[in-house]
């Protein structure tokens, strides 16, 4: 069977990833794992920053875990304290993952950023394959008629 981790970063906010690995497991039968890694912090204001966001993170996606549960999807949801990508390999080592799956937001495209060298600090220390989910922009444009 298919283990499925979704690396989450309450820094980001995004969900898409959540969803796609969702998707993606009820289609292949998979278990999905959420991993939610709180970069740790001796600043105290911003250590109730991250916190808050995380409580906001788990207060939305709640109800995609829920609803994953309820279409008979296998899913679990874990928080650590620590380096994301040393978290993430950790993870993906000691529960067997065979699929990582990562989002990125659309402020992150190209080969330049934070993104591109994180999966380069990731891609070369595991053995799984690993799927990058684009946020969509849902704001629809609106065209002018003449």
């Amino acid at each position: 069977m298919e283990r499925i981790l979704v690396g989450m970063d309450p820094n980001e906010g995004s969900l898409w990833a959540g969803i796609h690995g969702l998707n993606l497991a009820k289609r292949i039968n998979a278990k999905v794992s959420f991993l939610l890694v709180i970069e740790p912090s001796t600043d105290k204001a911003k250590e109730a920053l991250q916190e808050q966001r995380k409580d906001s993170m788990m207060k939305s996606l709640g109800p995609i875990i829920e609803q994953g549960r309820e279409e008979g999807i296998g899913v679990d949801y874990f928080v650590t304290y620590g380096n994301y990508d040393n978290e993430v390999v950790r993870f993906i080592k000691e529960n067997k993952i065979t699929i990582l799956v990562v989002g990125l937001r659309p402020d992150q495209r190209g080969p330049s950023g934070n993104f591109a060298d994180l999966l380069e600090k990731v891609r070369h220390r595991i053995d799984c394959r690993i799927e990058v989910v684009s946020e969509k922009n849902l704001r629809p444009t609106l065209k002018r008629r003449r």
